[in-house]
């Protein structure tokens, strides 16, 4: 019987993090009461780590009614946001206090790892590189794995790998900063960028997307399966985004995307190696999805 909370810990320590199943989830801490299309998750970002994601994508910002001083930003923290909108109303959730979170839960359980996904989202500033590095690496810097290669999970038990979704500045180039994923094309259903290959199809016009959306996400998770089942095939992570959504069309929110995507035998299309599979409203049908991605693994 899988123990979800800490099934990492039956896997080699030689094996590759890219050749494992891995769930995530989008805007993993947008669970909070928030505009309706805001809200991503069911589930805290501790919750979630107890049932078993281990890729964890946070959008961050500047705390609202903190001034910029010749421009920059003179907070000490960030909030998590969506977009322009943050994902929690009044007070922000901030980053500090769901990093903490994953390092305690790390601290409890080390024989597990986590991705952490860092993207800048609303009013943009100058610095940020250099304000993530000194506000929540440097003093942690033991606890991160910062090199642009993906690590076996014996280098990376009871750390955090990054996943860099942010540019940096010519300072910063000297030093290792994470795996660099700065960039990609937008919506695309599948795009390969070397040590990372990504399907982010999220453009949902009308409902009627959402079956697309779908058939990307399992093309992609066979992809990923057929790739991670030859022996000497290269080190790849393929992040699969099984989000979409469309501000306008409550049809195409973040929930209503989700059920489609629970109810489409996602499963069928899953195989031992199938990624990092980024879910909405991970918790539901009492995790369903999460341990068919776990399960994977055995």
């Amino acid at each position: 019987m899988v123990e979800y909370h800490k099934w990492m810990e039956q896997q080699n320590d030689d094996l590759a993090i890219s050749r494992l199943s891995i769930p995530g989830t989008h805007n993993s801490a947008a669970c909070h009461v928030a505009l309706p299309s805001v809200k991503c998750q069911d589930h805290t970002v501790r919750t979630q780590l107890q049932n078993g994601v281990r890729f964890f994508d946070f959008r961050l910002g500047k705390l609202f009614f903190k001034d910029n001083e010749q421009g920059h930003y003179q907070g000490k923290d960030l909030q998590v946001i969506h977009g322009k909108f943050p994902v929690r109303i009044p007070m922000p959730v901030k980053f500090s206090s769901v990093l903490d979170d994953i390092l305690a839960f790390l601290d409890a359980n080390p024989s597990e790892s986590c991705i952490v996904s860092i993207k800048q989202e609303g009013e943009a500033f100058d610095g940020f590189d250099s304000f993530v590095w000194e506000k929540f690496i440097e003093p942690r810097h033991d606890r991160w794995y910062l090199r642009g290669d993906i690590p076996r999970l014996g280098d990376v038990r009871q750390k955090i790998v990054l996943f860099r979704r942010f540019g940096i500045s010519q300072e910063l180039q000297d030093r290792d900063f994470g795996i660099e994923a700065a960039w990609w094309s937008y919506c695309t259903p599948n795009e390969d960028r070397g040590i990372f290959q990504v399907q982010d199809f999220c453009e949902l016009k009308h409902a009627e997307n959402i079956a697309e959306k779908t058939g990307y996400v399992k093309q992609f998770l066979r992809l990923a399966t057929d790739h991670n089942s030859t022996d000497n095939a290269p080190s790849r992570l393929f992040v699969n985004f099984c989000s979409g959504s469309n501000l306008y069309d409550t049809d195409c929110w973040p929930e209503k995307v989700a059920d489609e995507m629970f109810n489409s035998d996602l499963p069928s299309a899953m195989g031992g190696g199938c990624g990092v599979v980024i879910l909405d409203y991970a918790g539901k049908d009492g995790w369903t999805l999460v341990r068919n991605i776990v399960d994977t693994n055995f």
